[in-house]
């Protein structure tokens, strides 16, 4: 999300959803939501058994979903977007290799489904999105499952990525937004995780990314904000959702 000075514009005008492979409706060759995508599965599903690594415990898509925020966690005047809301339901495909071009790697992290800018899309996942009444702000979550040793990879190449993209060029709604990007280690939380912030000098606010690791999952987070903290609450977002995540692996 671009909270551009001076304009207002809608949240599908704004960020860079789609990503290589794109397929119809609205989603990615992943099935990821690419801004037009329908609602959840609500199928209970229970957990399963991944055959690449016996007694591993996977959660499928709408299990996951069910492991997101709910509404109630949300800032004051933030409602779903059913255009990103979407999940692998009870399939539990293989995971794909979806190359991503240094060039296009930096427009993918201006994006809801960001992780797909690591090249490889998960075997599961479950993710939904936020967005305030005026379209300014919005906040995704997102939980994705891989083939063991998968997810390990898809966080180095995130680091990578954003140390690629530590300055880079946006371009939406007719607007250039030259932005820079720090990236930080999130120590001491679940198997490791990340942090990216977003900042431009024509944009209000900017955008926070984290993302960490749970054995075979990761927990990715946005949040874009107007305000001077850039966003922050990705990261004590993404820690909630580490811990139910944990409590669900468990309990399986």
């Amino acid at each position: 999300m671009l909270n551009y000075k001076g304009m207002i514009a809608g949240a599908s005008g704004l960020l860079v959803l789609a990503a290589v492979g794109c397929g119809a409706s609205g989603s990615t060759a992943s099935g990821h939501a690419t801004g037009s995508g329908s609602a959840p599965a609500t199928a209970s599903a229970p957990a399963r058994s991944a055959t690449a690594s016996p007694g591993a415990v996977v959660l499928d898509g709408d299990t996951l979903y069910r492991l997101l925020l709910s509404a109630s966690a949300m800032p004051s005047g933030f409602s779903i977007d059913s255009s990103g809301t979407r999940n692998s339901g009870q399939s539990l495909p293989q995971d794909m290799s979806q190359p991503v071009s240094a060039s296009q790697a930096c427009n993918l992290l201006t994006g809801t489904s960001w992780i797909l800018a690591a090249g490889i899309s998960s075997a599961d996942f479950a993710q939904n999105d936020y967005a305030n009444s005026s379209k300014t702000a919005e906040i995704a979550q997102e939980i994705d499952y891989f083939q063991p040793g998968d997810a390990a990879k898809v966080m180095s190449r995130l680091w990578s990525v954003f140390g690629h993209c530590r300055s880079f060029t946006q371009q939406a709604a007719g607007t250039t937004a030259r932005t820079s990007m720090t990236r930080a280690r999130l120590r001491r939380v679940g198997d490791g995780g990340i942090t990216a912030i977003q900042t431009s000098p024509v944009l209000y606010g900017g955008t926070t990314l984290t993302a960490i690791r749970v054995g075979n999952a990761i927990v990715t987070c946005l949040d874009s904000s107007a305000g001077r903290d850039d966003g922050a609450a990705a990261v004590t977002m993404a820690k909630r959702i580490v811990q139910r995540l944990r409590a669900a692996q468990q309990a399986g």
